[in-house]
């Protein structure tokens, strides 16, 4: 399925290490909560499956319909297939007794604007959020729409930029509840100025085999 080397396409799970990273945050003996925004198949490319498979369970919502591969696959968590603009989110996280911080929100919708329209969506409830990643898709030219304004968005509420991805995506974390120490090997600005340097290629350069996520389950 994997391989260190980056010999083979990794299908399951997140494809840009997304929950890598909030493993590499909260650890393995961490049962957190989640919310996926554009969560797509329960299992292929995404960013909370493997988190689930720890003990996590949290919310979910796509426009596509993957209800009976959710309720198959996921049974922890919940998932709705609706307009992501058309839920009340403080009332389903409540349902669910979700409780305030949610340790891990993920964002991934394809229109531009939408997803800094929906971050702000989710910013409305009364919950904070102790890490992010949040997709911009810069390199298709979202600078002014997407990546911009969500950073000034997320620093004005005191949210640090781990992974600066001038392409891509970023990640962010909440220093109210994480420390630094939890973070530091994730810190890294992938410039547009040559290749995009991915996730994994950035933490095998730090010595990291993230891939132990994946053998012990």
């Amino acid at each position: 399925m994997i391989n260190y080397d980056l010999q083979t396409v990794n299908d399951m799970y997140a494809g840009g290490l997304q929950d890598i990273y909030a493993m590499i945050v909260f650890g393995k003996q961490h049962h957190g909560t989640f919310v996926d925004i554009g969560c797509r198949h329960p299992i292929f490319h995404n960013n909370t499956y493997l988190l689930e498979q720890y003990g996590w369970r949290g919310f979910a919502v796509d426009l596509e319909y993957f209800t009976p591969e959710w309720e198959n696959e996921r049974p922890n968590s919940k998932y709705l297939n609706r307009d992501a603009f058309t839920i009340n989110y403080q009332k389903e996280f409540e349902n669910l007794n979700l409780e305030s911080p949610i340790d891990f929100l993920s964002i991934d919708l394809e229109i531009p604007g939408e997803r800094l329209n929906i971050l702000k969506k989710v910013f409305e409830t009364e919950y904070e959020f102790k890490s992010i990643t949040i997709e911009h898709d810069a390199y298709c030219g979202y600078d002014e729409t997407e990546k911009i304004p969500q950073r000034n968005f997320l620093q004005e509420k005191g949210y640090i930029l781990v992974r600066q991805c001038e392409w891509i995506e970023d990640f962010w974390i909440n220093p109210k509840y994480i420390s630094e120490d939890k973070y530091e090997i994730l810190k890294q600005v992938n410039s547009r100025d040559g290749v995009e340097v991915h996730a994994w290629t950035h933490l095998k350069s730090k010595g990291y085999d993230w891939t132990h996520f994946y053998k012990e389950l």
